[in-house]
């Protein structure tokens, strides 16, 4: 049976509703209760018609930046349609509306940008009415009218987009990027989702001096102004949309973990560039190395980039070898950090706070062969260090080249190379060019996708560690079981259900991450994980038993199926 809805809008207001408007599969008792008879062809045609036409309009395309502009117009204006056709064309169409396209949309931003375009835009000049600005949006996006909240923000201030920095207003197509992978991969309802775009100003000169620029033009706030306006928007989520998951994405490295630690507790939270991006990244050494058959506590890691995305990386690998049996001064000591200037140690005079747990210790550097007065290379870290496992989240394109690979490669039969820098051209290294290094030892998995390698007359394919693998099923999972916060326990389990789900935990050959078409069921796993970890910290306030937070992640599952409207 279709769901039904009630709707007090008629006319071209229905047909303007991304919700409620099925164009030309509307019935005729629609037609005529909601006012559309003129307004519409005649035809009354069935969704899979639909498709058909759709699929034809994209397969004319020429470009990926052209089929993203038709994509998200059809999301503008028909949700069921534009998910429908995500799900049929997962492979094809995820790098359109996510990663890596949408970064060059992003860019592009101020030129293409068209009203209207379904976000919410918090500016700082607006801190004192932030309340009262956040609850008018949330109602103009109601179709039944005020009273509606929604229940998953996805939330930006765009300081540090992807591989590409500060991009202002034009941040917030990340947040419809993600949002759309909610729904593809979990099943969230996307009526119930916010994209939240807080523009606090841009250092993007370029952006300032832009006469088409509609974004703030003015400095980005720091220190205490923008810790104030972080706080009233806080405070305004809490009155407006109580007990809402709260998404933190692409905040500055200076702000990332400052505003995650803040109000993880306030608000049930998660900042996916550091807890996605570690998740992905853990699952992938945990299934790589479980492949070969090394133990985790017997690994040495090396991380090139200590940003955002490295430290998170860092945090959760550590996590992971104190639960393997490690105490966490030595878990510490089986990982290295790299930065572009060299090895982070703790006798340089600065080091970013979030990386001081992780500075190495000159003493030991120097028993290394290492010397701590000088600039220590990523090169002469390999050869002294011997790591099993190399991650990159540097954007420094062509950072892991062939001195890098053929001196890891001396050091451990098979390593595994994480280069997971994006957009594509910041990749650490192609697949291809570590193959041919490594004579096809190492296990790779990469940030963007890339296209199968042949190697030695056999296919490797090239598994992406996208986040899609990990933030869609956490935050459903979190949701459907009302949990009051999103613990690192919770964080571990999503992980641990996507290690399990990686080809290359039984065969070393096989691909480092699932295919990006398995979205779904590898969500659904995530999902089952998270909600009964929550329930089993006691986190979890709608359900009390497993079998009551499995049922509800099945009741709860959107599917993209025109629902039967109805005049109010």
């Amino acid at each position: 049976m279709p769901i039904r809805i009630s709707t007090a809008l008629r006319g071209a207001a229905v047909l303007g509703h991304p919700l409620l408007n099925k164009g030309t599969a509307f019935t005729r008792a629609e037609r005529q209760a909601l006012g559309l008879e003129a307004l519409l062809p005649w035809q009354v045609e069935t969704l899979e018609l639909q498709m058909q036409r759709c699929r034809a309009a994209l397969a004319a395309m020429g470009s990926d930046l052209e089929r993203y502009a038709y994509l998200q117009s059809l999301r503008e204006s028909n949700l069921v349609l534009f998910h429908r056709l995500l799900e049929e064309q997962v492979e094809a169409l995820l790098p359109v509306v996510y990663t890596p396209t949408v970064g060059q949309v992003i860019q592009a931003f101020s030129r293409s940008y068209r009203t209207p375009s379904h976000g919410v835009y918090l500016c700082a000049p607006q801190q004192e009415r932030l309340e009262a600005v956040l609850r008018e949006a949330v109602d103009g996006f109601s179709p039944q009218g005020p009273g509606w909240r929604p229940q998953l923000l996805l939330v930006t201030d765009a300081e540090g987009i992807l591989g590409i920095g500060d991009q202002g207003a034009g941040g917030i197509h990340i947040c419809m990027g993600k949002l759309a992978v909610y729904t593809l991969g979990a099943g969230v309802d996307p009526s119930t989702t916010l994209p939240v775009l807080l523009d606090v100003g841009t250092d993007r000169q370029a952006l300032r001096d832009d006469p088409t620029y509609p974004g703030l033009r003015q400095p980005r706030l720091r220190g205490a102004a923008y810790d104030a306006f972080l706080e009233a928007f806080v405070e305004a989520v809490e009155r407006v949309c109580p007990r809402a998951l709260v998404q933190w994405e692409d905040f500055g490295a200076a702000n990332a973990r400052r505003v995650l630690d803040a109000y993880r507790q306030r608000l049930p939270s998660f900042n996916d560039d550091i807890q996605g991006t570690s998740g992905v990244a853990c699952a992938a050494v945990l299934a790589g190395l479980k492949g070969l058959g090394q133990p985790l506590q017997d690994a040495r890691i090396v991380i090139f980039g200590a940003g955002t995305a490295g430290c998170g990386i860092a945090v959760g690998l550590e996590r992971l070898l104190v639960r393997a049996g490690l105490e966490p001064a030595e878990a510490r000591r089986r990982l290295w950090l790299v930065d572009r200037p060299g090895l982070l140690h703790a006798g340089l005079a600065e080091v970013p706070p979030p990386a001081r747990p992780y500075a190495s210790d000159p003493e030991a550097l120097r028993a290394l062969g290492l010397d701590p007065a000088a600039p220590i290379a990523l090169q002469a870290v390999v050869e002294a260090v011997k790591p099993g496992v190399l991650i990159g989240t540097s954007t420094v394109a062509g950072a892991f080249d062939q001195a890098v690979v053929e001196a890891l490669c001396r050091g451990v039969e098979r390593p595994l190379v994480l280069p997971l820098s994006n957009p594509t051209p910041l990749a650490e290294i192609t697949p291809q060019n570590l193959l041919s290094w490594s004579h096809g030892k190492a296990l790779v998995a990469t940030g963007s996708p890339f296209e199968p390698v042949q190697w030695n007359g056999r296919k490797r394919l090239i598994g992406q560690c996208n986040n899609c693998f990990v933030f869609p099923g956490l935050g459903y999972g979190a949701l459907a079981v009302g949990a009051r916060e999103v613990s690192d326990g919770m964080i571990d389990a999503a992980l641990e259900a996507l290690a399990d789900a990686i080809p290359a935990a039984r065969d070393p050959d096989a691909s480092l991450m699932p295919p990006v078409g398995a979205v779904q069921a590898v969500s659904a796993q995530v999902a089952r994980a998270v909600a009964l970890a929550a329930l089993e910290e006691g986190l979890a306030v709608e359900v009390s038993t497993a079998a009551a937070a499995l049922e509800r992640l099945e009741a709860l599952r959107w599917r993209p199926e025109y629902p039967e409207l109805v005049a109010a």
